[in-house]
Order: C-alpha cells, then structure tokens, then sequence
C-alpha cells in the first residue's frame, strides 16, 4: 500500500474559502509568501524583482502591507506596490483555475498509483473542516483528512469544542497544527506555552495524531525553525502519548539555499526526531525546487535520517498539487523509489505506506 501522507484538496483559492471574507483569506496568504523562494516578478516584463509584502519589521499580522493582494489565474498571487504590479508563481502554471477538488486529486491518484491520501490542512488553504469532511465522507477508501484549528486562540473553549466536534462529529482522524499562524498575534505566544495545557489534553484525550508545519515565515526564519523543533522536542517529552509528525520535510534544504552546510541535519532537528512519538514527513523535493530530479543531493542526508532515526520514523509525502511547479508527482515519488538503493525493500514499504497505516490504523 502506498499512501501519500502530504495532498491537498481544496475550493477556489481566491473564495471566502469558509472565512467570513476574502480579505480575511488573503492575510493569510500574504503572509505565508512573504518570503517565498520562487521569487517576485514584475507583471510588465516577468523579471524577478525584490518588492516588499510587508513592512520590513513586524514580522506578524501589524506588518502586511495593502498591497491590494489577489488570486489570479495558472497558479499567480498577484498585488500592486507603489503604482506597479507584481505577481508569485506560487502554484503550477497548470492550476488554470486554481482549486483542488476532490476528483481532480483521486485522478492523480489513480494515475500515479497511490492508494491514499492524507489531507493536510493549512490555513492559506481556509478553514476547510467542513469541506476536509464530505471529502473524506464521499471517499473514505482514498483520503484520510485532517483538522484545523486557530491554533492561537487554542486557549479558548470554543476551538477546543471545535476539534472535538471536528474529530467525532466531522470524522477527520488528525489535526493539522500550523504554528506560523501565530502571525496573527504578531507572533505572541508559542504552542507550547502552558495557557494551551487544556487543549493539548483534549488532544490526548481524542487519541489523534498531530502533523506540525513549523515554518513561520519570518525574518529570521532559519533561527525561528530551529527553535520551534527545540519546542518540540520538550512537547514530545511532555506528552509521549500524542503522536506527532513534522511535515515538508527539511524547511532548511530551501532556507539555506546556497549555504555550505544546506544539506546538514542540524542536531536540534535530530534530537527532536529522536522521541519515540516523533516522525517526519520526507517530502524533500518541494524544499529542492532549484534542484533538477532526481535530486542527488538529499541522498546523503536522508541515508543520515535512515541510519539516526530509523526507516520506521519516515513517511513519504508529496505536498500535490503545489508540488507540481517543481516535478511531476511520478517523479516526486520516484525519486526515492527507484534512486535511493541504500534503502531496503522492506523499509522502502514503511516509508511509503507502512508508516502512515499504522499511525491512521489503516
């Protein structure tokens, strides 16, 4: 069985998308592309140009500039600065219309031959509990979604009721926690920090697992990154019941793109990663998009990861369809398959499928 734990479904981006407004939805999704490594392009000419999306010194939500952003077509976030119009190739040039839905992903799915998908969640993405559902409700043999949350008002008894109703009544297995949504505190607070104690048991108490993206999309983003599997690694400690999963892989192969040591696992990482509740998505390939496939140079660390955490720590996940600008889903899981030999049989299985069905009880 082979089981993407890394896919997307979801409504036109440039909808509501279950907010109250779009407004509302484009802050979110200012913020995450900031600092995106795709790079800005002028409109009037395609070159790649620096232009700001925020301030240069509020990090948070008080930062983000109007700068009039927008969803436009074949896969561009477009906004005006300063009288001149900018645009992101944030998605694939192919995402005419820039949605995901359900069949579309089943047909990709059925093409690549994936078993199963996990949902992820992200809150560029909207608040998707609703929709994650009928999609895992209509095909329950193909998807495994998860939940959201406002992970900064954690605190509060109405999102702890909303995972509890989104878990028993909504019947999504897991729970999507995005730390970079602290943004919308300017950045006040962290997951960890005791005030959350009750929504964490809640949680425990659901018996859920929890995929955690940790990049923030800040100015020191390597630092801050680090720093998040630091708080990790003292959760996991804390709560050795709730099992936990570090999606997109290694966030520093891209933010240390350039750098001698982007290909070093840093020990804070391992560390973490050491916890018998904590595993990590490998989906190098969308932190590599500079790199051509089949990607030669994450052999060496993820032989390191194979050998310091162990094949049964791993899951293979593919981040379709924004992966797509970067490789074709084929090759995003043929790249591991048929080019890391170092791999056994065996483990190749656990880390794509075996893994994931056992942490979903499939």
């Amino acid at each position: 069985m082979i089981i993407d734990v890394h896919a997307h479904t979801f409504p036109h981006m440039g909808s509501p998308s279950g907010r109250d407004s779009v407004q509302t939805h484009m802050q979110h999704i200012q913020h995450h592309i900031a600092h995106h490594p795709q790079g800005f392009r002028r409109k009037r000419d395609g070159e790649l140009v620096d232009t700001p999306l925020f301030d240069g010194v509020h990090d948070g939500k008080s930062g983000l500039l109007d700068v009039g952003l927008k969803v436009s077509r074949n896969g561009q976030i477009e906004w005006t600065y300063e009288g001149e119009d900018y645009y992101l190739q944030w998605y694939p040039v192919s995402m005419q219309k820039f949605e995901s839905p359900t069949d579309f992903m089943i047909a990709y799915l059925d093409y690549v031959g994936i078993d199963k998908a996990v949902l992820q969640h992200d809150h560029v993405y909207g608040e998707l509990n609703q929709y994650l559902s009928e999609c895992g409700k209509k095909h329950p043999d193909r998807f495994i979604p998860l939940a959201q949350i406002e992970e900064w008002n954690a605190d509060k008894e109405d999102e702890i009721k909303r995972l509890r109703h989104a878990i028993e009544e909504l019947g999504l297995k897991g729970l999507y926690y995005l730390a970079e949504s602290f943004f919308m505190t300017d950045f006040q607070g962290n997951f960890d920090d005791d005030k959350y104690d009750d929504f964490w048991k809640e949680v425990l108490a659901l018996n859920i697992p929890v995929f955690w993206s940790l990049y923030r999309a800040r100015i020191n983003a390597f630092d801050d990154v680090i720093d998040q599997y630091k708080r990790l690694n003292k959760f996991a400690k804390k709560y050795p019941d709730i099992p936990n999963v570090v999606t997109h892989g290694m966030e520093s192969f891209s933010l240390l793109k350039g750098k001698e040591n982007r290909f070093k696992i840093f020990p804070e990482v391992l560390d973490c990663l050491r916890n018998p509740n904590v595993s990590m998505e490998v989906s190098f390939h969308i932190m590599c998009g500079d790199l051509d496939y089949p990607y030669p140079e994450v052999r060496k660390p993820l032989r390191e990861l194979c050998e310091q955490i162990g094949p049964e720590k791993l899951m293979w996940g593919s981040d379709m369809p924004a992966l797509d600008r970067n490789c074709t889903y084929n090759q995003c899981l043929n790249w591991l398959r048929n080019y890391c030999d170092f791999i056994s049989s065996k483990d190749m299985s656990l880390i794509l499928g075996d893994n994931a069905a056992r942490l979903f009880d499939v």
